[in-house]
């Protein structure tokens, strides 16, 4: 009987790279780690240009960690790859064995409103008043 044979990716990261500060096309990366948690900040617009480099970003900085927190609340701009991003760093984080949770502003919202409408990514609850009012009805319409 023959054995399986496979690939195996084996992430070995520069210790440098920890904690460091990107600038990827109108958005920046920075973490802070503290024990087994990181804190991923992204500012600015994420796009085709930079999605890819973000998830790159994150999965470097999730070395030792348990438990990530992807703090998107400063982004401006946020296209449907920076959602194929997010999707990818969940598989990266399931595949790891860490936890996370998605901490984001009304650009990022609304986009996950419709992108994901099963929660399938770890969306936290808003933490502020104002994201979970809806504009009257008579304001929208313009009446």
């Amino acid at each position: 009987m023959s054995a399986a044979v496979g690939t195996l990716r084996v992430f070995r990261p520069n210790p440098e790279a920890l904690d460091r500060r990107e600038h990827h096309h109108r958005a920046q990366f920075s973490a802070a780690h503290r024990g087994s948690d990181v804190v991923v900040t992204v500012e600015g617009e994420v796009d085709a240009t930079n999605s890819r480099a973000m998830a790159t970003y994150v999965e470097a900085q999730l070395v030792g960690a348990s438990h990530l927190v992807m703090d998107l609340r400063l982004v401006d701009f946020f296209g449907t790859a920076g959602f194929a991003a997010l999707h990818n760093i969940n598989v990266i984080c399931i595949r790891n064995g860490v936890t996370w949770q998605l901490r984001c502003g009304r650009q990022v919202r609304r986009l996950l409103a419709i992108c994901n409408p099963d929660a399938t990514l770890p969306l936290e609850k808003p933490q502020s008043v104002l994201d979970d009012l809806a504009a009257p009805r008579a304001l929208v319409a313009g009446a």
